[in-house]
């Protein structure tokens, strides 16, 4: 008996710990996206990693589309005006393992962001330039309604938008919005290989001639007319 309440004490303390760690990052961009780097900061609690950060410009609602602009006269920004390409600040790549991109195309509207040491208390920086259609200086508080979301070890993700910042008129940062689980690829590739067997069955009927098995034809499904 004391060794079962032992051990319900152990799982209980378990189940507590696990409820006050918590996964947090911080991600602002205050200013012009020309010349101010983003910024995100992991927060964690209970030492997780972030693993990946993905931002995407197509869900801003207003003053769009948006995409980065990385080339003087793509196709983000065809007007002769000066583009911010893609790259890690101050060192912040090599300090938090940032594994992807080395580069991001311009007039792309996603940017995915993968670390394989962004530990707590660390921050990456990078700069990169946002315009839109309608506009060619963007700042922080237009990316207001973007959609985001970051993985970390323990194998949660946190989504969220970027909103406004109070007492910055020209910023916006994350808020979390709802959490999940990271999809694992082991499972994800379980169900592809169950679905292509499925496909596959479907596609090849045996048909059994004279009751004798060895003597089989393979039948395509036939669609009716």
């Amino acid at each position: 008996m004391k060794k079962i309440i032992s051990l319900l004490g152990i799982a209980l303390l378990a189940t507590v710990n696990s409820a006050i760690a918590a996964p947090s990052l911080s991600f602002i961009i205050n200013g012009d996206t020309f010349g101010m780097p983003f910024e995100i900061t992991n927060q964690s609690t209970a030492g997780e990693t972030v693993t990946r950060f993905q931002l995407d410009l197509s869900t801003i609602p207003a003053n769009g589309p948006f995409c980065f602009d990385t080339v003087d006269g793509g196709p983000c920004n065809p007007n002769p005006q000066s583009s911010t390409a893609f790259s890690a600040a101050g060192g912040s790549g090599v300090t938090t393992g940032l594994t992807s991109p080395s580069s991001v195309t311009d007039g792309a509207t996603l940017l995915n962001l993968l670390f394989n040491d962004f530990n707590v208390g660390e921050t990456f920086r990078w700069n990169i330039d946002v315009d839109s259609a309608t506009q060619v200086s963007v700042f922080g508080n237009d990316l207001i309604g973007a959609s985001a979301f970051v993985d970390f070890s323990d194998g949660q993700r946190l989504l969220g938008t970027l909103r406004s910042v109070t007492g910055s008129p020209q910023a916006s940062r994350f808020t979390v919005t709802g959490t999940t689980n990271v999809p694992e690829p082991g499972s994800l590739a379980l169900l592809a290989i169950g679905v292509a067997g499925v496909l596959r069955s479907r596609r090849r009927r045996v048909l059994v001639i004279g009751g004798n098995r060895a003597n089989t034809v393979a039948v395509a499904p036939c669609n009716p007319v």
